[in-house]
């Protein structure tokens, strides 16, 4: 018995040991702007980068700033934004991101609206990468970028309301996230904002990677992560992310049919999809809207960061040049 249970002390101390050694190249590795998609490694950069290490787009104040109408919204000029796979430089006017594509041939009077949150904006790529400067090049048609991080279809449609671009414009492409529908059930149109509640919002703890709270917790997490990662191997159709759009859609309906011409517009919605996202009661068309997804690949996304890379922006444009052309 005592054989066993010194046996048992050993591996324990062995597998905390070997935890140590992974979790601190998983670290310094981070920092130093290197991630790895390898078993363990990845989940604790994971970990590390979602609970404090991730710089996030609307927190920086040279990139955003406070609005009566939306909040927050972009700073007009450029802002550098980067992340451990990432560096990249965003430039906006006062209505949408620029992307500088000039073409003498273009069609100015008709152009086509982009709205949507962090992934229509461009988290992670710079101007001439993202789906918009992709599709109007592809296009020959002016396309106008309204794209904000964060931004749920209320505030998409109130900041494209509020630009000189929606009356004229006849096509009007909607990025939408599944977790829009918290905005859009809930949040007013016509809500003001002070800059209480700017600073409200945007109060959040300052994590200090170097302290040693900060890496006991996560050294913590690094401990069950070896286990969770291999459960994920054996159960991989458990581990699909389901949505269900039926009550996404009627929210999104409501928001859209009570704030857009839809006599005029035409509507194209589209909501991305990574490997790991499985989407039912998912219909094509209904009340003039058009519905789309846009399957992705796993390399189409960063390796931790949520979003889609450069190659997945070029895969955005390519499907939504093959439904509007």
């Amino acid at each position: 018995m005592k054989k066993k249970f010194f046996f048992l002390i050993t591996i324990i101390f062995y597998y905390l040991i070997l935890t140590v050694i992974i979790f601190s190249f998983s670290y310094i590795s981070l920092i130093s702007g290197k991630t790895y998609d390898l078993f363990w490694i990845k989940s604790i950069q994971e970990k590390i980068y979602t609970r404090g290490y991730r710089n996030i787009w609307q927190y920086n104040n040279s990139c955003a700033s406070f609005d009566k109408d939306l909040l927050y919204k972009p700073n007009i000029g450029n802002c550098n934004f980067s992340n451990p796979e990432f560096k990249t430089e965003l430039n906006f006017n006062e209505f949408s991101r620029e992307h500088y594509h000039k073409n003498e041939n273009m069609n100015q009077d008709d152009y086509i609206l982009v709205l949507g949150d962090s992934i229509a904006m461009g988290w992670g790529v710079n101007d001439k990468q993202t789906f918009s400067f992709l599709l109007e090049k592809k296009l020959n048609k002016t396309i106008y970028n309204l794209g904000v991080s964060s931004y749920g279809t209320v505030r998409e449609i109130k900041r494209m309301k509020l630009s000189p671009y929606y009356k004229k414009s006849k096509t009007i492409i909607i990025q939408y996230s599944p977790n829009d529908i918290y905005e859009n059930q809930d949040l007013d149109i016509n809500k003001t904002y002070s800059e209480a509640d700017f600073k409200e919002f945007f109060e959040n703890e300052e994590h200090n990677l170097n302290t040693i709270k900060f890496i006991l917790r996560n050294y913590k997490s690094s401990i069950r992560l070896f286990f969770s990662d291999i459960i994920d191997i054996f159960t991989k159709k458990g581990n699909i992310h389901l949505i269900d759009f039926d009550k996404d859609k009627k929210y999104l309906e409501k928001v859209i049919s009570e704030n857009i011409d839809l006599k005029n517009k035409d509507i194209i919605v589209f909501l991305t999809l990574a490997p790991h996202q499985k989407v039912i009661n998912f219909q094509k068309s209904d009340n003039n809207i058009q519905y789309y997804l846009i399957e992705l690949k796993k390399d189409d996304f960063f390796i931790i960061d949520e979003h889609p890379n450069k190659k997945g922006h070029a895969q955005i444009a390519e499907k939504l040049f093959e439904i509007l052309k």
